[in-house]
């Protein structure tokens, strides 16, 4: 859901080099990328883009060894990205909420009773919270569902990566007597609903 940001990671990933331990050996731009997950041919691209922009200095220790140290632009630049990302991670948190929270409420309207979270999901408190809200039971693992989600009677809601595709859904699909009685949705259908 987060895009990521290779700037980003690799200005932390120096900030956390440097203030890991001071009189560790600096890190070799392999041992950078691999820290960060980027390629070595981004990471030192983007070295050269923020020694350019007065971020990083670059410190010849001997023969071919460097260390690569934040500049106090660096820091800054640092900074204000975090709290950038904080606003949209706050920002996204409260649509997340309202989004969730108009799903549940919908089908709770129509008579839905329980809520089965299949996918390992950073906003299963948003889920439930929604649930406790509007009267569903919720779930995070089939396995752990009260006996009231496999009564003829059940009305389900399913939330999985993708629609019907875990092995769970088809277990629940074949648990359950009345098929019409169990929606499946996927996280980001529910995003993208205007309304409910």
């Amino acid at each position: 859901m987060t895009a990521r940001n290779p700037e980003f990671e690799l200005l932390e990933s120096l900030y956390s080099s440097s203030t890991d331990c001071l009189d560790a050996a600096p890190l070799s731009q392999r041992e950078l990328a691999a820290k960060t997950g980027l390629s070595l041919g981004l990471t030192n691209t983007l070295i050269k883009r923020f020694i350019e922009r007065g971020w990083v200095k670059l410190l010849h220790l001997n023969g071919r060894k460097v260390k690569y140290a934040l500049t106090a632009e660096g820091m800054e630049e640092i900074a204000m990205r975090a709290v950038d990302y904080f606003a949209r991670a706050s920002q996204n948190a409260s649509l997340y909420r309202q989004k969730i929270e108009a799903f549940v409420g919908h089908y709770s309207r129509l008579g839905y009773t329980g809520l089965l979270l299949l996918s390992p999901h950073e906003l299963d408190f948003l889920f439930e919270y929604a649930c406790l809200k509007y009267g569903l039971v919720f779930c995070k693992e089939l396995d752990a569902c009260p006996d009231e989600f496999f009564m003829p009677d059940a009305r389900c809601l399913v939330v999985c990566e993708s629609n019907k595709a875990s092995a769970s859904c088809e277990k629940l699909r074949q648990n359950l007597a009345d098929s019409q009685s169990v929606v499946y949705c996927s996280f980001s259908q529910i995003l993208a609903c205007k309304e409910y």
